[in-house]
């Protein structure tokens, strides 16, 4: 090995875990210290969201610390939804966050702080004891781990790169820290990576036994966690074991008993799955992009960079440099081979779901791992055990080097998306302001009240605070809850209300504004990323739509007004709306002034 570990054995190696965990969670946390340190003392209680998503997963974890029940639709405050959606569905993490929040009296915004802090530290380690059991070697696991996760982003062309190099991007930051989805199930994927090492390559079959049984249980937890990290597990697991069966013969009876076990657990798992997701809504499948495709997928770059890896692993086994056999050239190889997998598992399912996820939150991270160990074997290979001081500088200069780009990647978000955060963090006293009115306004027939926000952010952080229905924002169709035309009604409602004319949504569109482009065309027709095979959007279709918002404003009456009946609007304190269309049908008070906000109570006129 490069780097055996010293004399005091495990002190040591807890010293090289702690330095890449102290290193990421700084590098994880510096975009919410960046805002801490803008607010000062004013800060008022908001969490930085890394990701697009993360509003929507507060706001369902939100609503479980209210004690609404799983089948929930916090987007259009309903809680007697009869079909599931993929929050309900994947509700281990979510009942996780919220039953301790709510012991803890934590609001949704405190626990995805925090959150932020233990999902960096457990990944960390997490990566680590999988890069130490399989090398033995303290710095290489210490310099992979901060590679793997600082480098993420870059390997699978997003963040800084792709901005750099294009100008633009589908996600920036690292995207494993996004919560919950995929960062509360991220470690426990890699802690399911080191129960299957151990289950192939410990010699007591009783340990070997347990560790299957451990290996079977994780995945269970995995499947309803994080659809896309259970499907990477698997697939992993399929590749590993078969490269296994055909590499070492003396153990395929074992091979097939142990992982026999991980499948047994598996069948029992997915089968309520499945049956969960027997029970989603129509409209679920045009919402989350599903595709029916039999079209092979060969040339995403976790593909490349793993076609590359296998093919110099096999040239130096026929050199005789690496043995085929060994357990740590089957796993680097597994590895390497799992994104085929994922990439064309529709060739034989016919089904395709956003694989951009799997590009963005897993095969990134696997392949970068595989690129480690790559370089680890390839080290091995040429020099030989004893590689003396020179690999070892030079372990320590990648390690610098990715704690660099790392620091790239992290300080440019938060440069980046500074003022929308300290925006977020200044709605936070009217929405708060809001949450303690709930609690003197119960819900009407079941339903919770509406609220407008013409501001998207705020409209979109309102379930994350209070149990109050946002009228719209970019997440409402995503529970479920509406059909894409109730969806596109509601928002036809949204800017009615919120003063824009046709002309305003003409420029939005001419604008790219995604929210714009999503609620009238869908995410994938809008973000081309999300749905590669998606049709572009044409001038007609775009001018169809404005025709057709025009229609609804001069056709809008009571009925509409009436259904849902609004309760409240914030509007921004200096730039207040057009109101013309909402006097028209709601009476409103004089306003309280929340900084940067205005609160508005509404009455429907008689």
């Amino acid at each position: 090995m490069l780097m055996s570990a010293t004399a005091d054995g495990r002190s040591n190696t807890w010293r090289y875990a702690l330095a890449p965990a102290l290193i990421v969670l700084f590098l994880a946390c510096y975009p919410q210290i960046n805002i801490w340190m803008a607010q000062g003392t004013t800060w008022n209680g908001a969490y930085v969201v890394s990701n697009y998503d993360e509003v929507a997963y507060s706001a369902y974890v939100n609503s479980l610390i209210e004690g609404r029940p799983r089948k929930n639709d916090p987007f259009t405050g309903r809680d007697d939804v009869q079909t599931e959606s993929l929050y309900s569905i994947q509700f281990i993490p979510a009942y996780a966050i919220a039953i301790p929040s709510r012991v803890l009296g934590l609001s949704a915004s405190t626990a995805f702080l925090v959150l932020n802090f233990l999902i960096a530290i457990l990944s960390c380690l997490a990566l680590f004891f999988l890069l130490r059991a399989i090398t033995k070697d303290d710095l290489a696991s210490a310099v992979g781990t901060v590679a793997v996760l600082c480098l993420g982003t870059a390997v699978a062309f997003q963040g800084e790169l792709q901005h750099r190099i294009l100008g633009n991007y589908l996600c920036d930051f690292f995207p494993f820290l996004r919560r919950y989805q995929p960062g509360f199930a991220f470690p426990i994927f890699f802690v399911f990576c080191i129960s299957t090492w151990k289950m192939f390559t410990d010699t007591d079959k009783k340990k070997a036994i347990f560790y299957a049984l451990m290996s079977g249980l994780i995945l269970a937890i995995l499947v309803f966690s994080y659809f896309f990290l259970w499907t990477a597990a698997l697939a992993w697991l399929g590749c590993f074991a078969l490269l296994w069966f055909v590499a070492r013969k003396e153990d395929r009876q074992r091979t097939l008993l142990n992982t026999g076990v991980i499948g047994g657990f598996a069948a029992v798992s997915i089968i309520p799955y499945f049956l969960m997701l027997a029970n989603r809504p129509q409209n679920m499948d045009d919402t989350q992009l599903l595709s029916y495709t039999r079209m092979p997928n060969l040339f995403e770059i976790p593909e490349a960079v793993g076609a590359l890896i296998a093919i110099v692993i096999f040239l130096l086994v026929r050199k005789g440099r690496l043995a085929f056999s060994s357990p740590e050239v089957l796993f680097t190889l597994s590895l390497a081979l799992t994104p085929f997998v994922l990439f064309n598992q529709q060739i034989v399912t016919g089904r395709s779901l956003q694989p951009v996820h799997y590009e963005i939150f897993i095969a990134n991270y696997t392949t970068m791992i595989a690129i480690v160990l790559f370089g680890w074997l390839t080290a091995k290979a040429l020099f030989g055990e004893a590689a003396g001081t020179r690999l070892r500088r030079g372990m320590i200069y990648f390690g610098l080097a990715a704690v660099i780009w790392g620091f790239i990647e992290s300080t440019a978000t938060a440069t980046r998306n500074a003022g929308y955060e300290s925006l977020r963090d200044d709605a936070m006293p009217v929405l708060k302001y809001l949450h303690e009115q709930q609690k003197n306004e119960p819900p009407v027939d079941g339903r919770y009240r509406t609220v407008i926000s013409t501001n998207l952010m705020v409209a979109d952080f309102i379930p994350t605070v209070t149990s109050y229905r946002s009228l719209w924002n970019p997440h409402t169709n995503s529970a479920g809850g509406v059909t894409a035309a109730e969806n596109k009604e509601l928002f036809h409602r949204y800017l009615y209300y919120s003063g824009f004319s046709e002309e305003d949504v003409a420029k939005a569109l001419d604008e790219n504004l995604f929210e714009v482009k999503a609620a009238f065309f869908g995410g994938g027709r809008a973000l081309s990323e999300l749905d590669k095979n998606a049709a572009p959007i044409t001038r007609a279709e775009a001018a169809d739509e404005i025709k057709n918002y025009g229609k609804f404003r001069d056709t809008f009456d009571r009925i509409k007004a009436n259904d849902p009946v609004l309760s409240y609007i914030i509007v921004p304190t200096k730039a207040e709306p057009d109101f013309q269309k909402l006097d028209q049908w709601y009476q409103r008070d004089e306003g309280k002034e929340f900084g940067l906000f205005k609160l508005y109570k509404l009455r429907l006129k008689s």
